[in-house]
């Protein structure tokens, strides 16, 4: 009788009826998955919050040029035989309106381009630290099957991502702000009031599922006990804990 297809749901089960060394492209696919959607969450939820920051805020105009840049091209300047860029003219005002959710947008829209490569970054990170802790303790075995435990504890983390985004948005479905800035600011905040209790809880579901998994994971991938496999695991979400509340 094959085990379960996935340690997600029962990991000891699974990692007993695989041996040594550990599927590593299964794992890389999961690692894979968690990647796409934490970045396309992320996305989701900054274009929610941003869709509703519709007030108008005065900024320069990046098509006009400063008084001195066009004295160039006056006459006795150095470049008095050229025509004068269209930034000069004085119809093209020195600053405009643009909409804050825009300008929000632009400044933060990195963030999930950005996590296409954090994440498996941190999946190497928490890899090597599962390697090395377990080695303190009496592990043998390969570099690849402690990665692999760590890609199959990433997992739970997808849940927390889609917890936080279906919270905002069922919180701005109908939310309507006022045109100053900060009353805007005001209503987002009031909106978001319990985001830290939903995320702090379905934090805490997702380490535990997470250290759940590795530890029966790294107890077969690297011949150890239970019981010393958990203070690795342990050991290693409590640092992410510590992390996550600096």
């Amino acid at each position: 009788m094959t085990g379960p297809r996935t340690p997600l749901l029962k990991p000891r089960e699974y990692f007993a009826s695989k041996t040594p060394p550990l599927d590593l492209g299964k794992a890389v696919v999961a690692v894979a998955v968690v990647t796409l959607v934490l970045a396309a969450g992320i996305g989701g939820i900054l274009w929610t919050f941003t869709h509703q920051l519709d007030q108008q805020i005065t900024v320069d105009n990046p098509e006009h040029h400063p008084e001195w840049a066009c004295e160039k091209y006056e006459d006795g300047g150095p470049f008095d035989d050229m025509s004068s860029p269209e930034g000069c003219d004085p119809a093209v005002s020195e600053q405009i309106q643009r909409p804050l959710g825009e300008l929000v947008w632009e400044e933060f829209s990195w963030v999930p381009w950005a996590t296409l490569v954090l994440v498996p970054l941190v999946w190497l990170v928490e890899g090597s630290m599962l390697h090395v802790g377990s080695s303190l303790v009496g592990g043998e075995g390969r570099f690849t099957d402690s990665l692999a435990v760590a890609g199959w504890g990433m997992v739970p983390t997808v849940g927390r991502i889609l917890a936080v985004g279906v919270f905002i948005t069922y919180q701005f479905r109908n939310l309507s702000l006022p045109s100053d800035p900060e009353g805007a600011t005001q209503a987002i905040q009031a909106s978001l009031s319990g985001l830290d209790l939903v995320s702090g809880a379905i934090m805490l579901v997702v380490v535990a599922w997470a250290t759940y998994i590795r530890t029966y994971g790294l107890a077969r991938a690297r011949d150890l006990s239970v019981e010393n496999a958990a203070v690795v695991t342990v050991g290693l979400s409590l640092v992410g804990l510590l992390f996550e509340f600096m």
